[in-house]
């Protein structure tokens, strides 16, 4: 329940502090005076937007503050999964600084305004006129049946099975889709794959392709310069063989006597027999090189055939040709696994939708249990606001398609007089007729949930005389289990009152402000009978507001 509400520096509010009893409290004033501009106020703190227009000294930044007792709301689960810190008594705070920025915070702890918002709705049902629209919605309809028929828990644990299965009905999409991309183009991959596989590709094969036709290509030039070379170093008549021979023994007999010379010859021996490798070397070079137009053929249309594999898969070398080989394979690998993944996700659907129709036809069941009832209690309510010919009819249809609150279709249907025929609300309900039914409406789930305070924000609108005195026992006798906020104009109403709080304006130079205040017992007097007649009331106005009172 909100215990306390602060107002600083909101439109024409200066600053305002109100107490708020735990049952029955009323808001009067005149027309004008600011009762919907304190609405706003509270607005704020329930996460609606705000600008700099909204304040009241633009140098300075609004606050408006709620103190809410939460101890019955079982909002634990809430405050742990946003990390803030609970207790019974749940501070929020709303500031708006002058250059527009909004800062909202739920016991001292920063949090954005949608998180505002979603915990609001936890702590005050805010009702007016605007809101007995949503009589005319299927959702808020089934809500009540819901409500009453206390399927909380269990409507809760169907939504969260029936995510989970409209999120394995996407992914199943997605594989299929994938699936289908996958066959359409499976003919075209198993060919590259047999392709590349028939080519038999080897990692380093290339450069060594390369390297065989530079030799082929220049097999002759290649032959006869080793042979030259060969010849050169062993077989000429003055062949260089011959000539370090000659050299080593000219130096040989020097050696013994100096061992420079000594140490040069070993050297020089290294050499000549470095060289006559060389010679056998190039001799079998010589021997083994041929020109061979066979052959180089063959390793030029090796290579084209490469090169040729290389420009269709826009690589550049034999290693990422393997690459793209592995790949080609992997996703013919993956058609098999696509289809295990599809049947394993279809079974799980499978099950999971054979759960979701137990538990649909479990909340059905209550539903329709519960219809009956709902239709006896409201049209009993319905006597105590002052229409004992109006009737409700909900109308209950199953429907074969899962939704998300399961397969009922719920229309609530209206006849406001004896011997007229049920239609939408929205084509027969006047203005007031809305007002009450609504009030019937939370008033019947009041009694079965524990609602979070309740605000009326002037849906007294369209009724009077008897009727209005009748809509006020049925609000004071809501109060006695839930804290009611009623903003009215009516004085019946007001009469029922366990705070009655009077807002006024006044205007000084060139400023107005708007004050709001408990009412003691004679300013209650006063302001009813201001209601009833108007200012300088009689004694019998007087009279006549006592008795609302009493």
């Amino acid at each position: 329940m909100l215990q306390s509400l602060q107002i600083r520096n909101y439109a024409i509010i200066e600053s305002v502090d109100i107490q708020f009893d735990s049952k029955l409290n009323i808001i009067t004033g005149e027309t004008g005076a600011g009762k919907s501009i304190v609405m706003g106020a509270l607005g704020l703190i329930l996460g609606e937007r705000a600008d700099t227009k909204i304040l009241y000294t633009p140098e300075d930044k609004c606050v408006v503050e709620g103190v809410f007792d939460i101890g019955a709301y079982k909002l634990n689960a809430f405050f742990e999964a946003n990390e803030l810190d609970y207790d019974h008594s749940c501070i929020v705070r709303r500031e708006i600084a002058p250059n527009g920025k909004s800062r909202a915070f739920v016991n001292d702890t920063p949090v954005t305004v949608s998180l505002l918002k979603e915990l609001g709705s936890q702590l005050i049902d805010i009702v007016s006129q605007h809101q007995t629209l949503e009589l005319n919605d299927e959702g808020f309809q089934l809500n009540l049946i819901d409500a009453i028929a206390e399927n909380g828990e269990a409507l809760q644990a169907y939504e969260v099975q029936y995510k989970r299965f409209k999120q394995l009905e996407k992914e199943l999409k997605n594989l299929q889709e994938r699936e289908t991309k996958a066959r359409a183009d499976e003919d075209y991959i198993r060919y590259q794959l047999t392709e590349l596989t028939e080519a038999n590709v080897q990692a380093d094969e290339q450069l060594r392709l390369e390297q065989q036709l530079d030799v082929l290509s220049n097999a002759e030039k290649i032959q006869q310069a080793a042979s030259s070379a060969a010849h050169a170093l062993n077989e000429s008549e003055q062949s260089i063989a011959d000539g370090l021979q000659q050299i080593k023994a000219t130096l040989l007999p020097s050696a013994k006597h100096h061992q420079g010379i000594a140490s040069l010859l070993t050297r020089f021996e290294s050499a000549v027999i470095e060289l006559t490798d060389i010679a056998a070397e190039l001799e079998t070079i010589a021997e083994n090189t041929h020109a061979d137009p066979a052959m180089l053929l063959q390793t030029e249309d090796r290579l084209q055939v490469l090169v040729a594999l290389q420009k269709k898969h826009r690589v550049l070398n034999n290693a990422e040709l393997l690459e793209v080989q592995a790949q080609l394979e992997q996703q013919l690998a993956g058609l098999g696994s696509l289809q295990t993944a599809i049947l394993e996700l279809e079974q799980q659907l499978k099950t999971n939708e054979q759960d979701l129709v137990k538990r649909a036809q479990a909340l059905s069941n209550k539903r329709k249990q519960t219809i009956p009832y709902i239709e006896k209690e409201i049209h009993q309510l319905f006597e105590q606001v002052e229409m004992p010919d109006a009737r409700i009819q909900i109308v209950h249809e199953q429907l074969t398609a899962l939704g998300s609150s399961g397969t009922d279709s719920i229309q609530l249907l209206f006849a406001a007089n004896k011997g007229q025929s049920f239609q939408p609300i929205r084509k027969v309900a006047s203005g007031g007729e809305l007002s009450r039914l609504m009030l019937c409406i939370k008033s019947l789930i009041a009694n079965k949930v524990a609602l979070p305070s309740i605000v009326f924000d002037e849906i007294d609108t369209g009724i009077s005389g008897e009727a209005a005195i009748k809509v006020s026992k049925v609000m004071k006798s809501h109060a006695a289990h839930h804290q009611v906020i009623a903003i009215t104009h009516l004085p019946q109403i007001a009469g029922k009152a366990d705070a009655h709080f009077f807002v006024s304006k006044t205007s000084e130079a060139d400023k107005t402000t708007t004050q709001i205040r408990r009412l003691n017992q004679q300013e209650r007097l006063s302001e009813i009978a201001r209601m009833l007649h108007g200012a300088n009331p009689s004694p019998k106005v007087l009279a006549a507001a006592k008795e609302l009172i009493a």
